[in-house]
C-alpha cells in the first residue's frame, strides 16, 4: 500500500480500478533544413494541416453543441482562435521561410515561443493556459505526421483516470459516465480538469508529481478529493474505514439535498447560499446542488476562452442563457454578473498593456473607466439580458466613491440609449460592486450609499491585506483568511451594509470553507456563493446551527481578534465546529 499527497482539487471521495490515460507519448518530428526553392511547398503542407486541424476542431463544436447540457464547446472555439491566430500563422511561414524550416519543426518553434510568454506570467489560471495551446500544437502535429494513437481503448467502465496530466481537449472527450474521478502527476486547482471535476461533482486530486508511475491499469485506489490524497493496493483495514467514509459522505449529501433550501438555519433563519459560474462550464445541474441562484457570474471568461473581445450579440446570449437558468432555481432567485474583471495577469490580446506593476495597475472597473466603449457594449448586453431573470450588475476592485460615480453615469447613458431605442431591460436592475481592497472596506459606508448591495471577494482581500500572493508557496502561510486584519476588514464592510440596508454577501473562496464560511455565516452576511458542488456540505452544516450558535461563534472570534494569531483563531473555530457538531469532520470531508 503507498499514500501520494496532492492538491486537494474536488472534494469527495471515490473508490475504484484505474485507468490510466496515456496520450501515445511525445509525437516524433522531424526536423530538417528544407532546400533552397522548396519552402512554398512545405508552406502549402502547412496550410493543408492547418485546415484539417480547423476541419476537425469546428467539426467537435458542432457534436458539443448537439449534447444537452455541455458547454465546453467554448474552450473549443478558443482552441479556433489560437488555430487562426494571424501571428501563430504568419511566424510559423516565416521560420519556414527565412530559417528554412520543415513545417513540423516550425510548429514546434513558434508553439515554443509562445508557450514561454505563457509561462512568465504569474496568474496560475494563464499558466494552465498553455495547455490549450499544446492542444492547438498536437492537434497541427498530427496532421502533419499523420501520428495516430487512441487513447481511450479499453475505457469501456466506470474508472477512476490517472495521467499524467488532460488537456482541455482529453478531458471534455473523456466518456463521463465512466469516470469516477482524476488523478494528475500535474496540473493545478485552476486546470481544465479541476474546473470540469469542480462543476460536475467528481472527486480530482491534481499535481501528485509521480502518480503515473506507481499504478497499473485495473488496480485499486482510494482517492480523497478533499485531504488530496491516493492511495494505491489499499490493504483490508484501509479500505474498511474508507468505506464506512463513503456510507458517511453520501448520507451527508443526501440529507442536505432532501432537507429545507440551501442555507436554513436550524431554527428557521436563513443564510443564501448562490453558485459561482463562468462560461464554458456547464450550469443546467445548478438547482440538484442546491443552488438558490447565481452569486457570481464570471464574465472575463467570454473574453479570456476567445482570446479577444466579445461582441454584444455574443454577450448576450451569453447572459441570458444564463439568466433563464438562474431565474428556475429558486423563488429568490438572483444571477449577479460581475462586469469585465480583467488586468493584473488576466492578458488578452489586444486589450491588456504592459504595465510595471499590473496587479495594482489600470485593471478591473479602472480598465472599464479608462475604455467606455468597451464597458458600454457589455452594459448594453446585461441590460438586454435582464428581462430574462433578475439580473444584477456588479463592480470589480472599486476603491473609491469617484469610480462607481464615473460607473453610474456610464450605465445612466446606457439606458437612456436603450430607452430611445425601446429596448426592453430591467429598469429598476441592482448594481452592487466588490469589496477585496482594504481600501473599499474602509470607505465601506461612503460607497454603500450608492449601491444596492455588496459582494466581499476574500480571494483578493485576504491577498491585498497580508500583502501574500494566494499562488505563491513561500508566502502561502501569511494567506488568512482568520487573520485578526482581514476579520475587521469584513466586519467594517458587512456593519456598513447594514447600516446603509444593502445586502451583503462573500463570493470569495472562503465562503466553502466549513469553518470560515459559517464564520462569514456568523457575521451577517446574506449570501454565501460558492462552486455548486460544495453547496450541499455548507447547506448541511448551516442546518445543525441556529441563530444562537452562530452568535456564540461570533463571540469567540471576537473575544481573540485583539490578542491571538490568525492560525490560533482558526485552530479554535475548528474545535468550536467540532464539539458544536459531532458529525462535523464527516460532513466537512
Amino acid at each position: 500500500m503507498r499514500t501520494l499527497s496532492g492538491l486537494a482539487t474536488a472534494r469527495g471521495l471515490v473508490s475504484g480500478p484505474v485507468f490510466v490515460y496515456r496520450d501515445g507519448g511525445e509525437i516524433p518530428i522531424p526536423e530538417y533544413k528544407v532546400p533552397p526553392g522548396m519552402e512554398q511547398s512545405e508552406i502549402v503542407r502547412f496550410k493543408r494541416a492547418h485546415l484539417d486541424t480547423k476541419r476537425d476542431l469546428e467539426n467537435l463544436v458542432s457534436v458539443l453543441k448537439e449534447r444537452a447540457g455541455r458547454q465546453d464547446v467554448m474552450v473549443f472555439e478558443c482552441h479556433l482562435m489560437i488555430l487562426e491566430d494571424v501571428i501563430l500563422m504568419d511566424e510559423t511561414e516565416k521560420h519556414i521561410i527565412e530559417d528554412r524550416l520543415n513545417a513540423e519543426a516550425a510548429v514546434r518553434k513558434t508553439a515554443d515561443i509562445a508557450r514561454a510568454k505563457f509561462e512568465r506570467m504569474n496568474d496560475p489560471y494563464f499558466r494552465e493556459r498553455v495547455r490549450d495551446l499544446d492542444d492547438v500544437e498536437r492537434r497541427l502535429l498530427k496532421a502533419l505526421t499523420g501520428f495516430g494513437y487512441d487513447p481511450l481503448k479499453g475505457l469501456d467502465a466506470p474508472a477512476i483516470i490517472v495521467a499524467d496530466d488532460l488537456t482541455p481537449s482529453e478531458t471534455v472527450q473523456l466518456p463521463r459516465e465512466f469516470v469516477l474521478g482524476f488523478a494528475t502527476d500535474g496540473g493545478s486547482t485552476t486546470s481544465h480538469v479541476a474546473l470540469l471535476a469542480r462543476a460536475m461533482g467528481i472527486p480530482a486530486v491534481t499535481g501528485l508529481g509521480n502518480v503515473t508511475e506507481y499504478v497499473k491499469p485495473g488496480e485499486r485506489v482510494l482517492l480523497d478529493g478533499t485531504a488530496g490524497t491516493v492511495t494505491i493496493d489499499p490493504d483490508e483495514k484501509t479500505v474498511k474505514e474508507f468505506n464506512a467514509l463513503l456510507k458517511q459522505q453520501k448520507a451527508a449529501s443526501e440529507f442536505a439535498l432532501s432537507g429545507s433550501p440551501a442555507g436554513t438555519l436550524k431554527d428557521g433563519g436563513e443564510i443564501l447560499i448562490y453558485a459561482n459560474i463562468h462560461p464554458g462550464l456547464p450550469i443546467e445541474g445548478l438547482k440538484e446542488h442546491g443552488a438558490r441562484g447565481v452569486g457570481l457570474y464570471r464574465s472575463e471568461y467570454l473574453w479570456l476562452n476567445l482570446g479577444t473581445e466579445p461582441s454584444e450579440e455574443e454577450q448576450f446570449l451569453a447572459y441570458s442563457q444564463a439568466a433563464k437558468v438562474s431565474s428556475s432555481l429558486s423563488p429568490v432567485s438572483t444571477i449577479t454578473i460581475r462586469v469585465l474583471d480583467i488586468g493584473g495577469d488576466k492578458v488578452v490580446r489586444g486589450i491588456s498593456q504592459k504595465e510595471s506593476n499590473p496587479f495594482l495597475g489600470n485593471r478591473s472597473i479602472r480598465y472599464l473607466l479608462s475604455s467606455p466603449e468597451t464597458f458600454r457594449t457589455q452594459l448594453r448586453a446585461i441590460l438586454r439580458a435582464s428581462v430574462y431573470g433578475r439580473v444584477r450588475i456588479m463592480y470589480p476592485m472599486v476603491s473609491c466613491v469617484e469610480e462607481l460615480l464615473a460607473a453610474e453615469k456610464i450605465l445612466n447613458e446606457v439606458k437612456s440609449d436603450l430607452d430611445a431605442k425601446n429596448i426592453p431591460y430591467d429598469r429598476d436592475v441592482a448594481v452592487g460592486a466588490m469589496i477585496e481592497v482594504p481600501a473599499a472596506a474602509v470607505n465601506a459606508d461612503s460607497l454603500a450609499r450608492h449601491l444596492d448591495f455588496f459582494s466581499i471577494g476574500t480571494n483578493d482581500l485576504v491577498q491585498y491585506t497580508m500583502a501574500a500572493d494566494r499562488g505563491n508557496d513561500s508566502v502561502a502561510y501569511l494567506y488568512q483568511p482568520t487573520n485578526p486584519a482581514v476579520i475587521k476588514l469584513m466586519r467594517m464592510a458587512i456593519e456598513a451594509a447594514k447600516r446603509n440596508s444593502i445586502e451583503v454577501s462573500v463570493c470569495g473562496e472562503s465562503a466553502a470553507d466549513p469553518v470560515v464560511g459559517v464564520l462569514w455565516g456568523a457575521m451577517g452576511v446574506d449570501q454565501l456563493s460558492m462552486s455548486a458542488t460544495y453547496i450541499p456540505v455548507m447547506a448541511n452544516l448551516f442546518s445543525r446551527l441556529t441563530r444562537k450558535d452562530l452568535d456564540e461563534y461570533l463571540k469567540l472570534v471576537e473575544d481573540m481578534c485583539n490578542t491571538a494569531t490568525g492560525q490560533e483563531i482558526l485552530d479554535a473555530c475548528t474545535a468550536w465546529m467540532a464539539q458544536k457538531i459531532p458529525e462535523f469532520s464527516e460532513i466537512a470531508m
